[in-house]
């Protein structure tokens, strides 16, 4: 299985993730924030399985790309606190990686 054996912010805009296998990725905080895999970011599934979205509104929070740290799951993921007190993402090593395929087919 895959996962990371360094997390590392670097220029207080990106972090960088060290794989087991050598890869490298780099995910923009910016990114990695407005990703974050929560229900309150996300939605999340009603009784009948229909996902509700949760309203976003666009206001600058300050502290919202500020990572305050990561702490470990398990042996499966990271959750991530941020400057603006949001502490309920739980990022697990695949979603990283589906996160960086993501990144890659945005680019030009």
């Amino acid at each position: 299985m895959t996962h990371p054996t360094g997390l590392k912010l670097i220029d207080g805009r990106d972090l960088r993730i060290t794989w087991n296998d050598g890869h490298i990725t780099h995910v923009p905080l910016q990114h990695f924030r407005d990703k974050c895999p929560c229900a309150g970011c996300q939605g999340e599934s009603d009784i009948f399985g229909a996902i509700k979205k949760p309203m976003q509104l666009q206001i600058a929070i300050p502290g919202k790309y500020d990572l305050k740290s990561l702490s470990p799951v398990g042996n499966y993921a990271v959750a991530a606190v941020w400057g603006d007190g949001h502490d309920s993402g739980i990022y697990t090593w695949e979603y990283l990686l589906d996160m960086e395929k993501r990144i890659e087919r945005a680019q030009p």
